[in-house]
């Protein structure tokens, strides 16, 4: 089974190494593709070479022959029937269960059936819904369902405006 997981890592954090870990832990995962996104409508603080060497300086050598880490955008996009046509074997997709929500919310149940497995990760204390037969929960360690990049961000663009003032 090839693994795709997407998302900003705009920073990364602990807590997107944690699910890259579990997910080699927990899934038979033949390899693991990870989807940096790039999207225009989107203000990253990070630009995304800068996010994609963050990525990989906090995988370090951890298990790298099978991870591969690879960016999409409007016009160069990573969805099923793309990535579907670059490897060979059954697609899990791996996302956080706010992305697996907003996933639900903008896509038809349909598109969701064609990969053959979804690993939802639940996040704080509430137990994810899972809208999907093919879906079922990813657990990670209690100490990385609060970390968030948004919060991330926050707390470095008030010390770089503090360092400044």
């Amino acid at each position: 089974m090839i693994g795709v997981y997407w998302g900003a890592f705009d920073p990364p954090t602990v807590a997107h190494i944690a699910i890259i870990n579990e997910a080699l832990k927990q899934i038979p995962l033949k390899k693991l593709i990870v989807v940096v996104n790039n999207h225009q409508y989107k203000k990253y603080v990070y630009p995304l070479q800068d996010r994609i060497k963050l990525v990989e300086q906090m995988l370090g050598l951890h298990d790298r022959e099978r991870i591969e880490i690879m960016w999409q955008d409007e016009t160069t996009k990573l969805d099923y029937d793309s990535i579907k046509k670059k490897v060979n074997g059954p697609l899990c997709a791996i996302a956080g269960y706010d992305a697996y929500q907003a996933w639900v919310a903008h896509s038809t149940h349909e598109e969701r059936l064609k990969y053959d497995s979804i690993a939802v990760v639940p996040r704080g204390d509430e137990l994810p819904k899972l809208f999907d037969h093919n879906a079922f929960l990813l657990p990670i360690a209690a100490e990385y369902k609060y970390v968030s990049s948004s919060k991330k961000r926050r707390f470095s663009t008030a010390s770089k405006e503090k360092k400044r003032s």
